[in-house]
């Protein structure tokens, strides 16, 4: 599992953590979760989680973060299909 799966796993569209899950076949989820974060730090993917919590100070009611492609992410998703 890489960065790179998670990009052409976000080729489908954006997705959760858990979406990913699924659409990766199940992997270790640490293995998935270091996955995403590098390709997020790669510039490849962007999450849309808040970097605060939910109103009511609660971080448990925050909605799941979406993770999509990046103009990077979708350029090495056509580098990667070639």
């Amino acid at each position: 599992m890489t960065a790179a799966d998670v990009v052409r796993a976000l080729r489908d569209g954006p997705a959760t953590l858990d979406a990913l899950h699924m659409r990766l076949g199940a992997p270790e989820r640490d293995l998935l979760r270091w996955s995403v974060d590098d390709a997020v730090a790669r510039g490849w993917a962007r999450s849309s989680a808040a970097a605060d919590c939910g109103p009511d100070g609660v971080c448990s009611t925050s909605a799941p973060a979406v993770y999509t492609l990046t103009p990077a992410g979708r350029a090495a998703a056509r580098r990667a299909a070639a």
